[in-house]
């Protein structure tokens, strides 16, 4: 039968009562190019019925007739593990003499699957290149060489896709009974809740209806006409089907096209054959082109008049991207928050922001992955444990373990460790803080090992301390000032539960052992060791979980059991390796990818954007690197030579190449469909994505001549909320110490972390360890009694401390410490014991370093629920969790700005957030004098003038006016109350770079 072409301009003529279409063609089954074209047939449907037979995708069909020996998980982790086997097997050989190449193609093994997996679709054969011999490359003589192994497997899997492709099977009788398979698959399932809802919106969209699903199939193939809608270019495994189906089939290819601008739909013109084949209109009529979509084919096809009303909003980076789209989507009006409709964003840069959106928490997975839960990613570490070390020379392998301290705490927070019925969840803020001692660590006995020289140190020292202290250890508070050690983070852990992580990770090298015991020479199959990690692992833990998790575990052991098989064995380094892409979702059944969520969608899913009842559209990213997208493609390691070579006998490979040649007409045919059919239309781009900066507007939107605003950042109010809250405590009355009440005077809420949400401070950073290390050996001496620690051996104890650093780091820190610590004569007095003050030194409380007098500390009242942010906030333990935490990087534009723009001398005070002296006032300050006027306010009389303001004063900072020159007259008028602001022509970081004044007087009002 023949082919042929059905065009239509807009969406309304397929719908119209008098179109070709819906006359002749509504009932014939209907098969879409891609998944997000169906949804939004599936969308418009919700309007009226106008297709009346099923919907199915490309992707759908071709998985069907292809058979679960094909496209399942099962069988796609089958191949990979005969892939890694073969892999082994050439690298003990090294037929070739250069171990280099296998080595390459292992690193590379899926894409090296993918390959051997597509020339199999298209029915090649290794003997196909096997007349280039002599031409291959290093690469493809090595592939070839395991094409010929695998090809006894893939051929099998591949058995019912042969039949079908090749003629042994009736075309009509194969296909519906795929169809009815596929049917089935959305009616026979007992889904529950969310994945119940899911099903009855697959029925929807697939157009299937639950009373007659089976005629309605049945009925769509009656006519021998097949509806192929959306394919605007056809790959080389969709034409070998097409031609199949043409055998009993009439093919008739819908799609958008208007032949009045032929280079904007060159890529539907080429792929479809309009104008080879015959050719039909839906209707006789145009319809109007949208503004937008006229002035981009119209400039891209010569000179355009249309002028349009459009802007481009541009981002500095995806964060602040996030942070503006998060703040549109939600509008106040009145007492009630009103939902805006929301756009639909598209965008060229999907794949590679996808986490990151994700991550910021402005998009939900589309679909989770088993590594997005943490039994999931338990499995995925336990799996991840061994490494392997190979010798290029000798081919010799040496597998160890690999024990990260990321592995560790994913194991113990995975809810998967249980010893004597305890859940191990509860040590992981242990674990955490051991982790800068076991820094060495890589190996689970060297864990065992460290963590054991860990409770050794610990324990010397505790007992050294107690023979002069008998209270050292019987309270908290003795134990915060008879043991410095403890401001380390790792010795600050209770013995018993350094005890419990060695018993832990114990457990965990147990399980290793048992999965992957003779780890590179026993062969095992999968089934074997499936059954293995459901004792060892899943059925032990269900009882501990609550019932979210238990569900996921139940999904899990059922994913597990569809990919069990008795008939292969592998060694373990295969299956384990193989694992780790079916668990993090690189093994998938065949089909194209999904959305990255319901609200962000690929550029390339703009086609189904026209059936969509919100046609509200926002293009992102659209830089100029971003589009157009590329259309290439990837046979690796098979050469262009080689594939020129394939064609000859294999005429449809040819379309790899046409594709790739279409890539900018296949850009402008999206960019044409999304313009036209949109009801309202965003662009936007962000100047840095990743590691790449200075993007520009991508050259496509340039064209359309639209004004580029750069977006502000978003500056939340926060409604003050009044709470009576007694603010008079007296800590002395709770038994705290002054070096503790010390803590509460610099900052109430880092006191509070410190003293009532743990048992004392203490510091697990490498940055504030260098400080503790300096500290301890200036201290020391007035800390600890010389009977504990004798002087000659200060400075081996305190290294012997941190065994994470090398020599050379120890003796740089010790060169450059302070040669004296003097401490207050005043001493602590705790049930007759007598601590030093110098213990404030090791709580990297605000000294000179600190950028805070002692003398304004001590004149500070308690307030604990209060912080107190400030340039010291670097020094506190709990900065990463405190949401009133300044990082230093917040001072640094404001001297930048001081230094630069204000300070004639080029100098820069020490302390900024010290107040000024009444002699660096009269320096700011004319020698004349005005009397302030009481009623008078700064912010007021900013505000009436309509300026834009900044105030940091709160954090230490500045008020800030964001304005260049213009502004000068009105901060004239203020130099008669006293009031002085200075220009800054770069701003600071307050201002995101603006021109700016700031108040000379942070305090003044």
């Amino acid at each position: 039968m023949t082919r042929k072409v059905l065009t239509y301009q807009a969406p309304a003529q397929l719908y119209r009562s008098d179109s070709l279409f819906y006359k002749e063609y509504a009932d014939c089954l209907h098969i879409v190019a891609t998944n997000s074209l169906k949804n939004g047939l599936g969308e418009s449907m919700k309007m009226g019925r106008w297709i009346t037979a099923p919907i199915i995708n490309f992707s759908e069909l071709f998985t069907e007739l292809a058979g679960v020996n094909w496209s399942s998980s099962k069988a796609q982790l089958k191949q990979f593990l005969t892939l890694s086997d073969i892999q082994s097997e050439l690298w003990r050989e090294n037929p070739r003499g250069n171990r280099l190449v296998i080595q390459s193609i292992e690193r590379n093994q899926l894409q090296v699957l993918k390959t051997l997996r597509m020339v199999t679709e298209l029915g090649l054969a290794p003997t196909d290149i096997s007349g280039r011999s002599g031409q291959l490359t290093e690469s493809e003589t090595v592939f070839w060489e395991i094409w010929n192994r695998m090809l006894p497997l893939l051929k099998d899997n591949s058995k019912e896709l042969r039949f079908f492709l090749e003629g042994s099977k009736h075309v009509s009788n194969t296909i519906t009974m795929a169809l009815y398979n596929w049917g089935a698959e959305h009616f026979t399932n007992k889904e529950k809740g969310e994945a119940r809802t899911m099903l009855l919106n697959k029925r929807r969209i697939s157009n299937l209806l639950e009373d007659n699903w089976r005629h309605s199939i049945q009925k769509s193939l009656a006519k021998r006409k097949l509806i192929l809608h959306g394919f605007y270019f056809i790959t080389p495994i969709q034409e070998k089907l097409l031609k199949r189906l043409e055998d009993e089939f009439e093919v008739v290819f819908l799609n958008s096209y208007d032949s009045r601008f032929p280079n904007t739909f060159d890529t539907v013109k080429t792929f479809l054959g309009i104008g080879e084949n015959e050719t039909f209109s839906v209707v006789d009529d145009y319809v109007a082109i949208h503004p937008l979509a006229a002035r981009l084919i119209e400039s891209l096809e010569g000179d355009s008049q249309i002028e349009v009303d459009q802007k481009v909003e541009v981002y500095n980076d995806l964060v602040h991207f996030v942070e503006s789209e998060k703040e549109r989507y939600v509008s106040t009006t009145g007492d009630e928050n009103e939902i805006d409709e929301p756009y639909h964003i598209l965008t060229p840069r999907a794949g590679e922001i996808e986490k990151h959106l994700i991550a910021n928490e402005f998009i939900e997975p589309s679909k989770k992955k088993l590594t997005d839960y943490p039994i999931g990613r338990f499995l995925y570490r336990l799996h991840q444990i061994k490494k392997r070390d190979t010798d290029l020379e000798t081919g010799g392998e040496r597998f160890t373990d690999l024990v990260t301290a990321e592995a560790l705490l994913d194991s113990f927070s995975s809810g998967c460790l249980i010893l004597d019925g305890e859940d191990l969840r509860r040590y992981v803020k242990s674990l955490e803080k051991i982790i800068p001692y076991c820094k060495k660590a890589t190996t689970f006995d060297t864990w065992i090992e460290t963590i054991g020289d860990l409770i050794k140190e610990k324990e010397s020292m505790e007992k050294k301390t107690q023979e002069t202290n008998k209270y050292a250890l019987s309270s908290r508070v003795h134990l915060f000032h008879s043991m410095p050690m403890r401001q380390l983070s790792y010795f600050s852990v209770a013995t018993k539960d350094l005890e419990k992580l060695i018993e832990g990770i114990r457990l965990l090298k147990g399980m290793i052992d048992a999965l992957f015991g003779e780890w590179d020479t026993k062969k095992r199959s999968i089934s074997s060791h499936f059954k293995t990690l459901e004792e060892m692992v899943l059925k032990n833990v269900e009882d501990f979980f609550v019932e979210d998790e238990k569900v996921i575990i139940t999904n899990l052991v059922e994913e597990i059991a569809d990919l069990k098989d008795e008939e292969l064995e592998f060694s373990l380094k295969d299956i384990s390796k193989g694992l780790l892409f079916f668990l993090d979702g690189s093994l998938h059944e065949a089909g194209e990818t999904e959305s990255v969520s319901d609200k962000v969608f690929a550029f390339d899913q703009a086609d189904g954007a026209p059936f969509r009842i919100n046609r509200k559209f926002h293009l992102a990213f659209a830089d100029h690197k971003a589009l157009p997208i590329s259309q290439d493609y990837t046979l690796w390691p098979i050469s262009r030579d080689s594939l020129t070579q394939l064609q000859e006998n294999n005429p449809e490979l040819h379309l790899f190449e046409e594709r790739k040649k279409q890539s900018n007409s296949i850009t402008r045919y999206l960019l044409y469909v999304l313009f036209h059919s949109s009801d309202d239309v965003r662009f936007s781009y962000a100047k840095h994505v990743g590691n790449e900066s200075r993007l520009e507007l991508a050259l496509y939107l340039k064209l359309l001549n639209c004004e580029t605003i750069q977006i502000g950042r978003v500056t939340k109010e926060i409604e003050e909320v009044t709470e009576d809250i007694n603010e008079e405590i007296d800590v002395k009355d709770a038994g705290w110490t002054l070096s503790m009440e010390r803590e509460a005077k610099v900052c109430g809420k880092r006191a509070s972390f410190s003293f009532i949400l743990n048992e004392h401070t203490s510091f697990k950073s490498d940055f504030h360890h260098r400080f503790l290390y300096q500290n301890l050996i200036g201290t020391i001496p007035k800390l600890v009694n010389h009977n504990v620690i004798e002087p000659e051996e200060l400075r081996d104890v305190v290294d012997s401390w941190f065994p994470q650093w090398n020599n050379m780091k120890r003796d740089f820190l010790y060169e450059s410490r302070y040669r004296k610590r003097p401490a207050k004569k005043k001493l602590i007095h705790i049930n007759g014991q007598n601590y030093s003050q110098a213990i404030s030194y090791l709580h990297l409380l605000p000294t000179s370093y600190a950028q805070k007098d002692g003398s304004e500390v001590a004149k500070e009242e308690v307030v604990l629920y209060k912080a107190n942010p400030g340039k010291h906030c670097r020094y506190c333990p709990f900065l990463s969790i405190c949401n009133d935490g300044i990082y230093a990087k917040d001072f640094e534009d404001e001297l930048k700005a001081s230094s630069e723009n204000g300070n004639k001398n080029g100098k820069v005070t020490k302390n900024t957030t010290q107040k000024k002296s009444p002699k660096r006032q009269e320096k700011s300050s004319p020698s004349k004098s005005f009397e302030k006027d009481p009623n008078f306010s700064l912010e007021t009389y900013l505000t009436s003038k309509k300026l834009e303001i900044v105030d940091k004063r709160g954090s230490k900072g500045c008020l800030w006016v964001v304005g260049g020159k213009e502004l000068e007259p009105i901060f004239n008028e203020l130099k008669n109350k006293n009031i002085y602001f200075r220009f800054a022509p770069h701003g600071g970081r307050a201002t995101r770079k603006k021109k700016a004044w700031f108040l000379v007087d942070k305090k003044q009002n």
